[in-house]
C-alpha cells in the first residue's frame, strides 16, 4: 500500500514542484511532513571550524545551537512552502481535472447517456443536451454545449455563439458529436443585451461585467428535432421557485461535451480519449447546490435593463477527503481560483457526491437540472469558472428563470418556446 511519503515522491517524479507536491499529499494524508535528510552540523557548508582551540563544552554548545538553527530553517521553509500553496498555487500541473478521480471514469459517460442504473426518472434525461460549433468572424472554430427547450429552440451561454457566423454554425444531437444522429444548421441565435460583447468593452470592463449573470443566448434551428432523437428539456420559468434556503442542498446534475482531449485543455494526469484519439463524448455529473443569486443589476444600458437583470446558480467541486470546501460559511477569496465573493453568502457541505464533478472547457452552455415540481428542470447553464477545473472549483452557472421574460420575448406564435 502507498504511504503518505512515496505518495509525496510520485509527485516530486512527476515533476511537480515541491510546495504543490505537498499541498496535494496533504488532501489525503492532512498532517503529511515531507522526510527530510538531517545534514550533520560538522559538515554543514554553513559551519565554522574557529583557530583558536576550543574546549569540549564549548564545541557542544555550538553544536546544539547549529543543530537548533537547522531545525528551525527546516520548519520556517516548510511554513513558507505552506502558506505558498495557499495563497498562490497556480493551476498549472495540477494532478485532478473535472471528476472526482477515485471514481471510474467512464460513470461520468454512463450518467451523460442515460446507460443504466441512470436510465430512471431519478435522472434527468440528458439527450437535451447538444453539441455546438461554429467558425467566428476571425476564422477560428470554436465549441459548446447547450440544451434543447423547443422544437427549434436551444439554450446556450452567450459567450458560446458570441462572434459565430451564422452559416458556418451547428447544432449536433446524440451521445457523440462526431456519430451525430442530427445536424441542424441555424437560422440564427439571440444574445441579451446585457452581456458585455467584446466589440464594445474592454476586456478589464468585460471581467467585471461577466459577474453580473447575463451569460445566456438561443439558438433558433433551421428544422424542427426529431422527437425520437433527443427531448425538449423543461426550464424552469418561475425564479420564486428557486428564490430561498429551501432549494440549497438539493442534488444537482450538470451535463456538457468537455474537452479532455491532451494538448488542448488543462487535463494533465486524467485527460481522455475515444477510440479515434480525440475524446467526443457527452458527460454528465452529479453536485449540490451551494448559492442561488438573483436580481443582479446590469452595467449595461439597454431598454429593458430595469426588469431583464443577471442572476446564479452555484456549486464547488469538493474533493474525496472533504478538505476543498471552497464555498464555506460567508464569502469566499482564494489566490488559486479568483474572487468568488459574487456568489454570494451560504454555507457548503465539504462532502462531494458520488459523481462529484465541475464543469470543463467545452461544457459552456450545458444545463444544470434540479427536481422541482414533479420535474427535472433546467435551472443554470454553465458559464465560468476556474480553468483548471481542480478541487475546490467554483463552478457559476447563469440562472435561467432570471432570464424568463426575455426568453420569451423570443417566441414566436408559429415557432413557440414552450414555458412561455
Amino acid at each position: 500500500m502507498q504511504t503518505d511519503q512515496q505518495y509525496y515522491e510520485s509527485l516530486i517524479i512527476q515533476g511537480h514542484p515541491p510546495e504543490h507536491a505537498l499541498h496535494y499529499t496533504r488532501m489525503y494524508y492532512p498532517t503529511f511532513v515531507p522526510q527530510i535528510a538531517q545534514t550533520s552540523p560538522l559538515t554543514h557548508a554553513n559551519y565554522f571550524v574557529p583557530v583558536v582551540q576550543e574546549t569540549k563544552k564549548d564545541r557542544t554548545v555550538l553544536i546544539v545551537i547549529g543543530v537548533a538553527v537547522f531545525a528551525i530553517i527546516v520548519v520556517a521553509m516548510l511554513i513558507l512552502a505552506v502558506i505558498a500553496v495557499a495563497l498562490f498555487d497556480s493551476a498549472d500541473n495540477t494532478p485532478e481535472f473535472g471528476f472526482r478521480h477515485d471514481v471510474s471514469s467512464q460513470l461520468f459517460e454512463d450518467l451523460g447517456v442515460n446507460k443504466a442504473p441512470y436510465d430512471s426518472n431519478d435522472y434527468p434525461d440528458f439527450s437535451s443536451v447538444v453539441y455546438i460549433e461554429g467558425i467566428a468572424t476571425d476564422g477560428e472554430l470554436y465549441s459548446g454545449s447547450g440544451v434543447i427547450i423547443g422544437e427549434k429552440w436551444v439554450l446556450t451561454a452567450a459567450h458560446v455563439v458570441e462572434g459565430l457566423k451564422v452559416g458556418d454554425t451547428s447544432v449536433w444531437i446524440g451521445n457523440d458529436y462526431q456519430s451525430a444522429i442530427e445536424q441542424h444548421s441555424i437560422v440564427g441565435y439571440y444574445i441579451h443585451p446585457g452581456w458585455p460583447f467584446a466589440d464594445q468593452f474592454s476586456t478589464e470592463e468585460q471581467n467585471e461585467m461577466l459577474e453580473e449573470g447575463t451569460d445566456i443566448a438561443l439558438i433558433e434551428l433551421s428544422e424542427s428535432i426529431n422527437p425520437l432523437d433527443a427531448s425538449i428539456a423543461k426550464w424552469n420559468n418561475d425564479s420564486s421557485l428557486i428564490d430561498g434556503d429551501e432549494i440549497l442542498g438539493s442534488t444537482i446534475y450538470v451535463s456538457g461535451f468537455g474537452d479532455y482531449n491532451s494538448g488542448n485543455s488543462m487535463c494533465t494526469d486524467f485527460c481522455l480519449t475515444d477510440s479515434d484519439g480525440l475524446y467526443s463524448k457527452r458527460r454528465g455529473w452529479e453536485n449540490t447546490l451551494d448559492r442561488v443569486v438573483l436580481d443582479i443589476e446590469s452595467s449595461v444600458d439597454y431598454e429593458e435593463k430595469s426588469s431583464w437583470k443577471g442572476g446564479w446558480v452555484v456549486y464547488d467541486f469538493d474533493s474525496p477527503s472533504s478538505t476543498n470546501n471552497a464555498l464555506a460559511s460567508g464569502k469566499t477569496y482564494n489566490f488559486a481560483q479568483g474572487d468568488y465573493s459574487y456568489a454570494g453568502n451560504g454555507n457548503s457541505d465539504a462532502s462531494p457526491s458520488t459523481l462529484e464533478g465541475t464543469s470543463v472547457a467545452g461544457d459552456s452552455g450545458g444545463p444544470t437540472f434540479v427536481f422541482l415540481d414533479e420535474y427535472w428542470q433546467v435551472i443554470g447553464l454553465t458559464s465560468h469558472g476556474s480553468e483548471a477545473a481542480n478541487y475546490g472549483d467554483v463552478a457559476f452557472n447563469t440562472a435561467v428563470a432570471s432570464h424568463t421574460d426575455w426568453i420569451c420575448s423570443h417566441s414566436q406564435s408559429n415557432n413557440l418556446i414552450p414555458g412561455c
